[in-house]
């Protein structure tokens, strides 16, 4: 894997944990947010520590 495919991938992963704490909020479902939550903190540590920039969460 490249650098371009890791931060890509890395990007992707970023936007789909945004996604899927965003889904659970309006859920209601506090144990998925909170485990979506902790996968994101995760995928921004991991983007940090490699030099990723990582874009602020898209509203809505």
């Amino acid at each position: 894997m490249s650098v371009n495919e890791f931060r890509e991938s890395l990007l992707v992963r970023v936007e789909q944990a945004e996604q899927a704490v965003r889904r659970a909020v309006e859920q209601q479902d506090e144990y998925a947010a909170e485990v979506h939550s902790a996968d994101l903190a995760n995928l921004r540590r991991l983007a940090a520590e490699h030099g990723v920039a990582v874009p602020a969460p898209r509203e809505g």
